[in-house]
C-alpha cells in the first residue's frame, strides 16, 4: 500500500500554501530524493492560450525555492504538442509560458521546452511490453536526475480524468510518441493538403512513404509502423493527427509509457496534484468551463497510481457545483464516470497490472 499525503487549502496567519507545500515536502520524505547539483526537471503544463486553470507560475515558483534551497538545479519544462496550436514547438511554446507568467522573474527558474525545437530531441530506450519495444522520452526529461510533476487534476474527454499518469505518459514524450498512445492507426496523407515539400519522406525511418502519381506524398500502409514521425514533421498539417482508439488499448499503451518512464530514475520521481479549479476538459482547450467540483487539495506521493487515484476519489465524492456542466437538481456525485464514462479506471488497472505502481494508498493528512 503506498502513501499519499494530502493538505486542504485552508490557510491563516500561521502560513500560506507555500508553508503546507513546504510541510509536504518534507513529511512525505520527497527531499532526499534530491541531492546537491543534481538537475531537477519540475515537469507542469503551461495552458493553451485562452486557459487559465492551468497550476500558476507563482504556486510552481514554491516548487523550485525548495529545490534551490537544496542545492540543485531546478528548470521547468513540457513537452511539445502532437496538435497545432500555441505549444506545437518551442518558439511558439516559450512565448505561451512567458505569455502565462512562466520566466525567471515570476517563477525563479528557466524554462526548457523538453523534447527540442521542432519535437524531435528525444531519447529511444529499450521497453519489453505488449505495445511497444521501444520509447521515446524527450532528451532534457529523460537527462535530469530528478522529476518533480506537478499536475493539475481535471477531466479529459479521453481518459475521463488528467493527472500524475497523464502528465508522464503524454507529458513527458514527444508527439512522434503521442501519436502512438493516442492511436494504433496508421497516419494517411490529405492529398489536397500535400505539398510535395518531401519532409515526411525524409523523416520516414522505414522508408514507407514515396510520391504518388498525382505528385503527392503517399504512405504505403503495409510499410508503415505507426511511429508518427510523419504526422509531426509536415508544415502543412497534410498529414492529419490520428485520434481514434477505444479505452483499454489506449490504458494499456499510456501504462507501458508509464512504467518505462518511472524505470529511467527510480525513487527519484516526485508527483504533486492539484484538486484545484477541476474543469471538465483537458488543459490543452484554449478555454476552460467552470469548475465541476470545489477546490479540494493538494496531494503527493511517489506512487503516481496511488497518487491518481486517491485524487480521482476525493473528486468523485465531491458534490458537483451549480452552474457547472455536470450539475443538475438532484446533488449528484461521481464526476469522472460523468466526464470519462465507466472504463476510465481500467489504466490503474493496467499501470499497476506492470508494476508502475498500486491502486491501494493509505491518505495521511499533513
Amino acid at each position: 500500500m503506498s502513501t499519499v499525503y494530502f493538505t486542504d487549502f485552508r490557510t491563516g496567519s500561521k502560513g500560506n500554501i507555500a508553508t503546507k507545500i513546504r510541510k509536504m515536502f518534507e513529511t512525505g520524505g520527497f527531499s532526499k530524493a534530491i541531492a546537491k547539483d543534481e538537475y531537477v526537471a519540475v515537469k507542469t503544463h503551461f495552458g493553451e492560450l485562452g486557459n487559465v486553470a492551468f497550476i500558476p507560475a507563482p504556486v510552481i515558483r514554491i516548487f523550485v525555492d525548495i529545490i534551490n534551497g537544496l542545492g540543485a538545479k531546478p528548470f521547468i519544462t513540457d513537452t511539445n504538442t502532437l496538435y497545432r496550436g500555441c505549444r506545437s514547438n518551442a518558439v511558439d511554446h516559450l512565448k505561451n509560458a512567458m505569455l502565462h507568467g512562466f520566466g525567471m522573474e515570476c517563477a525563479g527558474a528557466p524554462v526548457i521546452i523538453a523534447d527540442g525545437l521542432m519535437g524531435n530531441d528525444y531519447k529511444t530506450i529499450p521497453f519489453d511490453g505488449n505495445h511497444y519495444k521501444e520509447l521515446k522520452i524527450a532528451s532534457a526529461i529523460y537527462n535530469a536526475h530528478v522529476a518533480v510533476v506537478v499536475s493539475h487534476v481535471k477531466g479529459h474527454e479521453l481518459y475521463g480524468f488528467g493527472g500524475a499518469l497523464k502528465n508522464i505518459a503524454m507529458g513527458c514524450v514527444p508527439p512522434s510518441g503521442k501519436q502512438t498512445i493516442h492511436s494504433e492507426f496508421k497516419p494517411r496523407v490529405k492529398e489536397s493538403e500535400c505539398r510535395a515539400c518531401g519532409k515526411c519522406i525524409a523523416k520516414c525511418p522505414v522508408d514507407a512513404i514515396a510520391y504518388n502519381a498525382n505528385k503527392k506524398a503517399q504512405i504505403n500502409q503495409n510499410i508503415c509502423i505507426g511511429c508518427g514521425e510523419c504526422v509531426v514533421v509536415c508544415p502543412y498539417a497534410a498529414i492529419p493527427v490520428v485520434w481514434k482508439t477505444s479505452h483499454k488499448p489506449l490504458h494499456e499503451r499510456t501504462a507501458e509509457y508509464v512504467k518505462g518512464i518511472l524505470d529511467t530514475k527510480p525513487g527519484k520521481w516526485i508527483f504533486f496534484n492539484f484538486i484545484m479549479n477541476v474543469s471538465p476538459d483537458c488543459d490543452c482547450f484554449p478555454w476552460n468551463d467552470a469548475p465541476v467540483v470545489p477546490n479540494i487539495g493538494i496531494a503527493a506521493s511517489f506512487d503516481p497510481v496511488a497518487l491518481d487515484r486517491a485524487c480521482t476519489d476525493m473528486v468523485n465524492r465531491a458534490e458537483i457545483l451549480p452552474g457547472s456542466r455536470l450539475y443538475t437538481s438532484k446533488g449528484e456525485c461521481n464526476v469522472i464516470d460523468k466526464i470519462g464514462g465507466q472504463g476510465w479506471q481500467s489504466l490503474f488497472e493496467c499501470c499497476e497490472k506492470i508494476g508502475a505502481g498500486e491502486r491501494a494508498y493509505e491518505l495521511v493528512e499533513v
